[in-house]
């Protein structure tokens, strides 16, 4: 029988018995010129109008925000959070938090532009800050991010190292993660969920007793995981946290010796990781 070690980090649970400004945009920062995107229809759309520290686009681990200028099309605004205006109307531009955006852009005299399209989705290199690839707009075509470079990631060297640690407790069919830390290099955790008896009766193997991602992208140090169903009296869940950032993925393995197998390897087999 297999034996891992579960306590570090693992948190076992038995269920059963108790509006705003636009940020200040982050593209061209070697001021090279590298701001401009190019559209073959209606020219160039400059993603820093208003200059070092303005309102031009910024790019965040989850999104970009602020608004690009073209000479010929007007403002396009890359977040519904630039006017507050997300309750009456959500849309904006995503990031994966490793580059790969995705969403929508607007702009009142062009529309929906798309970061996304089946063919050509905008992309920023991890290394190289530059991004590329091409979003599209319905009424006018392509749009180029080839000469584009943002700051972004940039001062993150490697993938965090290390893991958070976390307290938790039942209140209702919720359960409430608290203290969740940020620590070894990450700007986010991802946590999963899953079935101690499972786990127990496994051996160990999380391939066999992970369930879901309780929590993705978690910034805050406490997260509510809603709707929890319980459990048969003796049984409960285990939670598992593991630090992300732009580079990459930390770890959930504890790091002791005495645990068996990857924890990593295992839950990504299970099917039931975070994204």
């Amino acid at each position: 029988m297999r034996a891992h070690h579960f306590v570090c980090r693992a948190l076992v649970l038995a269920l059963g018995l108790s509006g705003s400004a636009a940020l200040a945009e982050n593209v061209d920062p070697d001021n090279s010129g590298a701001q401009y995107a190019w559209s073959e229809n209606t020219g160039w759309v400059n993603a820093e109008p208003g200059g070092n520290g303005g309102n031009g686009m910024h790019v965040s681990d989850f999104g970009l925000a602020g608004y690009m200028w073209s000479e010929n099309t007007g403002w396009i605004s890359l977040s519904c959070a630039n006017t507050a205006s997300c309750a009456s109307g959500s849309f904006g531009v995503t990031n994966d938090g490793h580059g790969t955006l995705g969403g929508l852009a607007w702009s009142e005299n062009v529309g929906w532009i798309n970061f996304a399209p089946a063919t050509g989705a905008v992309t920023v290199d991890l290394v190289s800050g530059k991004i590329g690839g091409r979003a599209w707009a319905e009424n006018v075509g392509w749009i180029s991010f080839t000469n584009v470079k943002t700051s972004w990631c940039q001062s993150t060297l490697s993938a965090p190292t290390g893991g958070p640690t976390m307290l938790a407790k039942r209140s209702g069919t919720d359960v409430e993660l608290s203290q969740l830390t940020l620590g070894g290099g990450a700007t986010w955790n991802d946590v999963v969920r899953g079935s101690l008896s499972a786990l127990r009766s496994s051996g160990g193997d999380f391939s066999a007793a992970t369930l879901d991602c309780a929590a993705n992208a978690v910034t805050a140090n406490t997260v509510i995981v809603s709707g929890t169903p319980g459990t048969v009296s003796g049984d409960g869940y285990w939670y598992l946290a593991r630090g992300m950032n732009c580079k990459g993925s930390g770890t959930f393995d504890s790091g002791s010796p005495r645990q068996v197998g990857s924890r990593d390897a295992e839950i990504i087999a299970s099917g039931a990781s975070c994204p």
